[in-house]
């Protein structure tokens, strides 16, 4: 057995209390978890690796041998190191990209000091690709792409690099893509209509999952491609001392907007997830209807968003407002958050990371309690029964099924990490990658 089961038996804290049945499968599927990947670990992808990086390095103090977990490691970090030099990863991207690379091994440090140059290394990587990004800022169309946001954007590196203190390159970095978000949040005119800056035309890969081409661009409210991430982002830098011109009103216009474009269904809050432009400047009518509580596009996650810069830059009124919202979705009957799967995404697992966080910063039980609702669920799923489900899922909606063992996203990987944090009561570092933690 590589884990102690005495030891992850103790991860279920007092307040949490996970019931004794789910608890005990929780622990099967980490142990089977860990035992798949002790089988396969020479022959990891490079893709797979970086978030077997963050499973260890969340994991690790439950190994029965540190041997064990050191060559774990090492076969993930060599995995990285060959996909890094064949050029797999994307130049800046938090979410298979350089960034995603840099909170993994950030993590792994704090627990293996020795891994530091590498983590160096990684920064001065990315640091080296972001100013080779952003000298391209002024070339014609880069305003026009949704490069702002935190799956492939700005927001992901942004969001990292606040982490570090007194460190000149950095900062310098930090301070252009600020000007660039800044510069984005500046309305502008198509077909004679104002449009808000953040408007964009979908890449190549997004129109993949369009059922409709829009030819004159979106404007997109969620957490994963749209505004919510420059305002987390925006509102931390300014919470750290930032005080660059147009900084706060690029904050407080955003929030505006956000508070402009809801709706309720039942006294519930939500947002459109990604409009065209047409509905946006009012030539086509909004459809108004009640969507997924995910991280991805939900309501909840663009609360969480409005809380965290609500508090960042002391505006109380925005403050209460989400936390207001929040617990009602917190109160409401989970059939209607409308979530069918258990990953981080679009799932379970993603959406009680979000009650989780709001429960750590406010202490109010109610996110506690419907945080533990979801994630005995996703417990009690299996890896067998986990592809399962995704399968039938995407037969269901004739889609592809996105789900792997290791990601963190869209697999299995991030059920079980984000279930051990809610057990343990604490935020992860995969938390500040998705902005739901600051």
């Amino acid at each position: 057995m590589l884990l102690s089961i005495d030891k992850l038996k103790l991860a279920n804290s007092n307040k949490v209390r996970l019931s004794e049945a789910s608890l005990e499968e929780f622990i099967r599927n980490t142990c089977d978890y860990f035992e798949n990947l002790n089988l396969d670990s020479e022959k990891i992808n490079p893709y797979d690796a970086v978030d077997v990086v963050s499973a260890l390095a969340a994991f690790q103090e439950y190994f029965e041998s540190i041997a064990v977990w050191e060559r774990l490691a090492l076969n993930a970090l060599n995995a990285l190191q060959n996909g890094i030099k064949r050029s797999l990863f994307d130049k800046i991207a938090s979410f298979s990209g350089i960034t995603h690379i840099a909170f993994a091994i950030n993590d792994l440090a704090f627990i293996a000091p020795k891994v530091a140059p590498f983590l160096n290394g990684i920064n001065e990587l990315l640091l080296k690709n972001l100013t080779a990004y952003l000298s391209i800022s002024k070339v014609d169309g880069f305003y026009s792409e949704g490069n702002f946001e935190v799956i492939k954007g700005l927001s992901g590196p942004l969001s990292y690099l606040l982490t570090f203190n007194n460190n000149a390159h950095i900062e310098d970095v930090v301070d252009q893509i600020i000007d660039v978000l800044v510069k984005r949040s500046c309305d502008i005119s198509i077909l004679n209509h104002k449009v808000l800056g953040w408007h964009y035309y979908p890449s190549a890969i997004e129109k993949e999952f369009m059922t409709e081409i829009p030819e004159n661009g979106v404007v997109n409210y969620g957490l994963s491609h749209g505004m919510a991430g420059p305002l987390v982002v925006l509102s931390m830098a300014y919470n750290k001392g930032v005080r660059k011109e147009g900084l706060i009103e690029a904050i407080k216009k955003l929030i505006s907007e956000y508070m402009e474009a809801h709706y309720y269904i039942n006294d519930i809050a939500y947002w459109p997830s990604r409009i065209t432009f047409e509905q946006y400047v009012g030539l086509e009518s909004r459809y108004k209807s009640q969507t997924q509580m995910s991280w991805c596009y939900g309501s909840i996650a663009i609360l969480r968003s409005l809380y965290i810069s609500g508090v960042l830059i002391s505006d109380n009124k925005t403050e209460q407002f989400a936390l207001k919202e929040l617990l009602k979705i917190a109160e409401m009957n989970l059939s209607d958050y409308m979530l069918n799967q258990i990953i981080v995404c679009h799932g379970l697992a993603g959406t009680a990371a979000i009650v989780n966080a709001m429960y750590l910063d406010t202490g109010i039980r109610q996110f506690l309690d419907r945080a533990v609702e979801m994630i005995e669920i996703c417990a009690k799923t299996n890896i067998k029964q986990f592809f399962e489900d995704e399968n039938r899922f995407a037969l269901e909606y004739n889609v592809t099924s996105r789900a792997r063992l290791h990601n963190h996203l869209e697999g299995y990987n991030g059920v079980l990490q984000t279930t051990l944090s809610i057990l343990k009561g604490i935020y992860t570092r995969n938390d500040k990658r998705l902005l739901i933690v600051t």
